[in-house]
């Protein structure tokens, strides 16, 4: 076995060790905080907050729970953060053992690149790319869940492809100079609000109505503004840009005429089937 596939069996038995709760999963990734780029302090700005911010909404919403547990997890949602914590991890083994190795997967040379600099620009493409690769990984588990989270897969990977679109330099509206700080607490903020990330799992039926952009209240009307006015009239260039931005060309299968397309796996589930289906469903049968 060479090195690299010793640090890979490696990066492999940490991240099994550590999603053995999410707790353990949310530790694994503050302390890499603590050692690269900027320590992690509530109430100041750093690095790795916003990512922080969101694994602890996944936690307290449930998704990260074990299979077993009372209230079981996701499948998709945790294969999703099980591979993010293994590329990170991997960079991370490679970085500390000294040794430099080609054709490595492209989140892990971007999380190298994040540790020798880290800035906005690098940890975005280190994150992003991973969650790309992640969304890649579980596209088959995405059918295991409801019609509703599949299409709040799409919100929750269109959200953040925008946020890194200001850092990037491509401005698609305010919103993205004050969404697009990974330093910042925008994300924390955001993930404390129903509207925009739902708090149960499953999906509850009031959920359904913010994740569809059917709910008639005040924080509906922000989240429609936020999403319909600033993001999804640019979706196709977003992530043609994204694409580029992450070396991820995968996700451009995940977008066609400003539709979302995620998960893609299943022929059946077309764009025009899967919105014909979300929208002509009623939210009083559910």
């Amino acid at each position: 076995m060479n090195k690299l596939e010793i640090l890979k069996k490696k990066a492999k038995g940490i991240v099994l060790h550590a999603s053995e709760t999410p707790q353990n999963r949310y530790k694994l990734r503050y302390e890499f905080y603590q050692k690269y780029g900027e320590p992690f302090i509530k109430g100041k700005e750093g690095l790795g907050n916003s990512e922080l911010a969101f694994m602890d909404w996944e936690i307290r919403r449930g998704t990260l729970n074990s299979i077993n547990a009372q209230h079981p997890g996701s499948l998709w949602w945790r294969s999703v953060n099980s591979h993010f914590l293994y590329l990170g991890t991997l960079a991370q083994l490679i970085y500390e053992s000294g040794e430099t190795f080609p054709d490595l997967p492209v989140p892990v040379n971007f999380w190298l690149q994040y540790i020798h600099t880290p800035d906005e620009c690098s940890w975005y493409r280190a994150h992003n790319s991973s969650i790309i690769a992640g969304y890649q990984v579980a596209d088959s588990l995405a059918f295991k869940e409801n019609i509703y989270e599949q299409y709040f897969m799409n919100i929750v990977l269109y959200r953040v492809l925008y946020a890194q679109s200001m850092v990037e330099g491509v401005s698609f509206g305010i919103l993205g100079e004050i969404f697009g700080n990974p330093r910042g607490a925008a994300v924390s903020i955001l993930t404390d609000i129903e509207a925009f990330y739902p708090s149960h799992y499953p999906l509850s039926k009031k959920d359904i109505e913010y994740v569809t952009h059917r709910a008639h209240n005040l924080n509906g009307l922000i989240e429609d503004i936020f999403d319909k006015l600033f993001i999804i009239p640019h979706l196709d260039e977003l992530y043609t840009e994204a694409a580029k931005w992450n070396k991820s060309p995968i996700v451009l299968e995940y977008i066609k005429n400003n539709k979302p397309l995620y998960p893609i796996s299943e022929s059946e589930f077309s764009s025009a089937h899967f919105n014909t289906k979300l929208t002509t469903k009623k939210i009083h049968t559910l």
